[in-house]
Parts: C-alpha cells; sequence; structure tokens
C-alpha cells in the first residue's frame, strides 16, 4: 500500500519533465521547420538567378545610405543585450519545467528582464530611424514589446504555479524572436543566424 501512495508523485514528476521535454522538442521543430522553409525560399530564388560569383544565389542588397548604417550600428548593442536577456528568460522557464528550480527563482531571475526589457524598449525608440527603415523600426520596438510582456507573464507563475502562464509567455517570447530574425535579416544580414 505504502508503495503505491510513494509512486504516484513521481509518476506526476516524470510526467511533467516529459511535458517540458515534449514542448521543447515541438519548439525545436517548429524553429527547424521555419528554417527549412527559409532555406527552401532561398533555394529557389537562387536557382532562377544566373551563376557566377562568389555570392551567386544571394540577391544583391543595395547599399546602406550613411544615414542606415549609422542607424544599425546604434541599434546593434540593444540588439546584443535582448538576444542574450531572451536566452536567459527561455533558459528560466525551461528549468522551472525541469523542476530545477522553484516558483521563487522564477521570479528573481526574471524580473531584471522586465526592467531591461523596458529599457531596451525606451533604447531604441529613442533612435531616429531612416525613412527606409521606420518598417523594420516598428517591428522592433514590437518584438519588445512582446520580449516585455512575455517576461511580465512568466512572473506570474511565481503566484499561482500554473503553466498557461509559462505557455502564453512563450508563444510572445517566440513571436519576438521571429520579429528579430525578420529585422535581422535587413540591418545585420551577416549575423548568426541559429537554425
Amino acid at each position: 500500500m505504502s508503495s503505491t501512495v510513494n509512486a504516484t508523485p513521481a509518476v506526476a514528476r516524470i510526467t511533467l519533465k516529459q511535458l517540458a521535454i515534449g514542448a521543447l522538442l515541438v519548439g525545436l521543430g517548429a524553429v527547424a521547420a521555419i528554417a527549412m522553409v527559409r532555406e527552401t525560399r532561398q533555394a529557389t530564388s537562387a536557382a532562377i538567378e544566373p551563376a557566377g560569383g562568389a555570392f551567386t544565389g544571394h540577391p544583391q542588397r543595395p547599399a546602406f545610405s550613411a544615414e542606415e548604417e549609422n542607424y544599425a550600428a546604434a541599434l546593434w548593442p540593444v540588439h546584443e543585450q535582448v538576444k542574450s536577456n531572451a536566452v536567459r528568460m527561455t533558459f528560466t522557464g525551461l528549468s522551472y519545467k525541469m523542476g530545477e528550480i522553484d516558483r521563487a527563482a522564477v521570479k528573481d531571475r526574471v524580473n531584471p528582464l522586465v526592467k531591461a526589457f523596458r529599457e531596451a524598449y525606451a533604447a531604441a525608440a529613442k533612435l531616429k530611424a531612416p525613412a527606409s527603415l521606420e518598417r523594420q523600426h516598428q517591428t522592433y520596438l514590437n518584438a519588445l514589446k512582446q520580449y516585455q510582456s512575455a517576461s511580465e507573464e512568466m512572473i506570474k507563475v511565481a503566484g499561482d504555479g500554473r503553466d498557461e502562464h509559462l505557455v502564453k509567455a512563450q508563444k510572445l517570447s517566440f513571436a519576438a524572436a521571429e520579429n528579430l530574425l525578420r529585422v535581422g535579416d535587413v540591418l545585420w544580414p551577416a549575423e548568426f543566424k541559429p537554425n
């Protein structure tokens, strides 16, 4: 009888870990699918272009104006910090779901990120984007708002422990990451992009 009572919490814990691993695998599969679609599009457009040169298959971009170059250079330090904070937030959620940290630790780790995303938004909003990059500027600001909302949502887990907060935070974070990739493709085309 006592072995049955003791077995129940272990099964529930294993199930939560399996759920977290499954969610991680689904997320990685989605990222892989997006990367595959992007690569397929690039391969299709490359097949249409004439052969020759080291950059065959890559659409030729017009050179940035001095104003565009200055904007991209000014946004880069903000971008580096945002990417780093987004990774910290993701790993905090994973650590919580894997049972490595408790709800209080989630709050302790994510609370500074709320402020960091808010400050990143303020810094990026102060930048004057040239008219040719206004759409990318707005997309970037929207991504920063999404990251801030995701971090605020993740902190709610500390209050009630409900996984819905993590799911909502993950969706917001994923949408923000896609927006960062779109902007990065224009501003920093040589930037390393993990598949």
